[in-house]
């Protein structure tokens, strides 16, 4: 049974070693990202310049970590702070990231117990799939994750992703009912 826990800086970077991850690389990769100025476009055309994930470097931070008994298993990281300039709310933006873990299955348990601690405490949830990351977009996105920006680097795209209160996961089987169901109506229109 896996059980998901609070743990501290010094066990996350011991289970980053563990694993054969270069763990100051890992760990600045995400801090290097919240630093960063960025421009990012919206749909409408405007722009959003600056180091707009700043805020979550200076924020709470909190490692979680996945035991199988007393071997630690997975780590996820996450930041809260303040939404837009709202410093007096209760609802914070997350920024979470560095997820590594031995199996899918851990990952899961990680990111359940992430979102057990954030339900009803949030506006958006922020995230990062770097091209080298161990879990891909694709499972980002089973997890309830949607793309809202992008950007090539030089090992691939940097997708910036999010996830909004009241989510819901769609299961592979819901999105193929979806698809077959927006196909059907596609054909009825041609038809007619």
């Amino acid at each position: 049974m896996i059980e998901v826990k609070e743990i501290d800086l010094l066990t996350a970077t011991s289970y980053l070693k563990e694993k054969g991850f270069d763990d100051i690389k890992e760990l600045n990769r995400l801090e290097l990202e919240l630093q960063h100025s960025v421009q990012l476009k919206n749909k409408d055309g405007s722009l959003i310049r600056g180091p707009i994930f700043y805020k979550f470097k200076i924020g709470t931070i909190c490692w979680l970590g996945a035991f199988e008994g007393n071997k630690l298993v997975g780590i996820h990281w996450h930041s809260t702070n303040y939404h837009a300039n709202d410093f007096t709310g209760e609802k914070k933006d997350i920024m979470d990231g560095n997820l590594y873990a031995d199996s899918e299955e851990v990952a899961i348990e990680l990111d359940n117990k992430f979102k057990e601690l954030i339900t009803d405490n949030f506006e958006v949830n922020y995230s990062y799939s770097f091209p080298e990351d161990q879990f891909n977009l694709e499972f980002r996105k089973k997890l309830g994750y949607s793309v809202w920006a992008s950007t090539n680097t030089p090992k691939g795209n940097l997708y910036f992703i999010k996830r909004l209160p009241g989510f819901k996961v769609v299961s592979p089987e819901e999105e193929k009912a979806k698809k077959i169901a927006a196909l059907k109506k596609q054909l009825e229109e041609l038809n007619a």
